[in-house]
């Protein structure tokens, strides 16, 4: 090798390893800056004991509401997968009052719950009644079956259950019979529980929505009978008697009505002078019946509580917390 090609070979081994070293002390500063600010953060992580929360994310929207059919009240909306209140008006359930019969047909208040979800999750709600509210604001809890003493509640029966495919409502689902006056459960619920709106995965246009009936009736058990015996006598050509005995019942019922609270009695007592002196003298006596006031019947409330499904699984089903809610229209 010449002497020229030796100082090029040199001159390449010096930048060669330069830029080699270079590299080293460039990697050794980065490790360096690295372990320094890694070491606490990872020994602050294993002191900490704590768990790390990851954001929610959407699975899906969900909107749910509901309102009576008559359109007496605005639709009631969800937020964020509460539960929505309805009010049956006392004034509907006084209706009763003008049924007559022992078998008189009921009286119908209907609602609605609408709603759709989207994305893989599907939708259920919960029916029940859960409360009485007098005209004063005073609560009765519902949740036993009985309404409260002194109300038309507490004297019928109140069956809430779906309506059928047309959205009629009149095949009302037979009520149990108990004769324990005390203990009778005269409020009943009928599919109340996670009804299902719409199937997990299965939106459509529109929505969906369902009827849901109400019927109420006195507990109008007949007060007495009427009994008709009929005999009937005959002597035939060749003169024998014949004869038939017949007998047959008829209901007797008074109107619907609260217990009484008793009765006010009148007396009256009325003294006269006749032409010729005497004084003749009468005394009579007439006494009115006292109800309550159908008027303050208390209002009833129906709460629907709606609840998402889920095509996965593995999550528990179903759940109350809905990430978010939007309006149905």
């Amino acid at each position: 090798m010449s002497r020229t090609s030796e100082r090029l070979a040199e001159g390449s081994r010096r930048r060669t390893l330069g830029r080699s070293y270079a590299q080293a002390a460039i990697g050794g500063l980065v490790l360096g800056a690295l372990a320094a600010g890694t070491v606490p953060a990872a020994y602050a992580l294993w002191a900490m004991d704590d768990s790390v929360s990851i954001p929610a994310f959407d699975h899906g929207r969900v909107t749910f509401a509901a309102a009576p059919a008559d359109g007496s009240a605005a639709l009631v909306r969800s937020t964020d997968g509460a539960a929505v209140e309805l009010v049956l008006p006392g004034s509907k359930m006084a209706e009763v009052l003008g049924q007559t019969g022992p078998d008189a047909a009921p009286i119908i208040w209907t609602f609605e719950a609408t709603g759709w979800a989207d994305g893989i999750v599907g939708l259920v709600y919960d029916v029940s009644v859960t409360s009485q509210v007098a005209i004063d604001g005073s609560v009765h809890d519902l949740s036993a079956g009985m309404g409260q003493e002194g109300t038309l509640l507490r004297h019928s029966t109140l069956t809430v259950y779906p309506a059928d495919a047309g959205g009629g409502c009149t095949a009302v689902p037979a009520t149990p019979d108990s004769s324990d006056e005390e203990t009778r459960k005269n409020i009943m619920v009928f599919d109340g529980q996670e009804h299902r709106l719409q199937a997990s995965g299965a939106r459509s246009d529109g929505g969906t929505s369902q009827t849901w009936c109400a019927a109420m009736a006195f507990i109008n058990a007949p007060d007495g009978s009427y009994v008709n015996d009929a005999f009937a006598q005959g002597t035939a050509e060749d003169g024998k008697v014949y004869g038939a005995l017949d007998t047959w019942n008829t209901t007797v019922g008074f109107p619907p009505s609260l217990p009484l609270l008793g009765t006010y009695v009148n007396d009256a007592e009325a003294t006269g002078v006749a032409e010729d002196q005497t004084r003749p003298r009468d005394v009579d006596v007439w006494s009115a019946a006292l109800y309550p006031d159908p008027s303050s019947e208390p209002d009833i409330t129906i709460v629907l509580d709606p609840a998402a499904t889920n095509l996965n699984a593995a999550v528990t089903q179903p759940s109350d917390h809905f990430a978010t809610t939007i309006s149905n229209e």
